[in-house]
C-alpha cells in the first residue's frame, strides 16, 4: 500500500525547488540581468503597440 502524507509531499517540493535553484548559482547574476533586459524590451514594445492601438481606436471612434 502506498501512503502519501502532506509533509512528504511538501518535502518533495522543497527538494525539487532547492535543486533547481542550485542549478542557477553559477550564472545567477548574468541570468538576472538578461531577464531584466528582456522584460524592459517586452514592456517597451507592448506600450508602443498599445499606444498605436489607442490612437487607431480614437480615429475610428471605437475607443471607450
Amino acid at each position: 500500500m502506498l501512503l502519501f502524507t502532506f509533509t512528504g509531499l511538501m518535502s518533495g517540493f522543497q527538494d525539487c525547488f532547492e535543486w533547481s535553484f542550485r542549478l542557477m548559482e553559477g550564472p545567477n547574476r548574468n541570468m538576472n540581468i538578461l531577464f531584466i533586459i528582456i522584460g524592459i524590451i517586452g514592456a517597451s514594445y507592448w506600450l508602443w503597440r498599445q499606444a498605436r492601438y489607442n490612437k487607431e481606436a480614437e480615429q475610428n471612434g471605437t475607443a471607450k
